[in-house]
């Protein structure tokens, strides 16, 4: 007599990941320059090193259990 629905949507991870790493380079980089050009490099910069954490430490090999 359950009535849950099992919500089954994979999410898109490597989505998520470029948008908080874009958004948090920006912030940070803001609050640190104070100007507009900075909030432009904070958006380059994090999401640079968003693309390097998505291609490069994320990927693991499967696990074999």
């Amino acid at each position: 007599m359950e009535n849950q629905v099992e919500n089954n949507e994979n999410l898109n991870v490597k989505g998520i990941i470029l948008l908080l790493g874009t958004i948090f380079g920006a912030l940070i980089s803001i609050i640190v320059k104070g100007t507009f050009l900075g909030f432009i490099g904070g958006l380059v910069i994090g999401f640079a090193l968003a693309i390097f954490f998505i291609s490069v430490i994320l990927p693991h090999k499967p696990s074999d259990r």
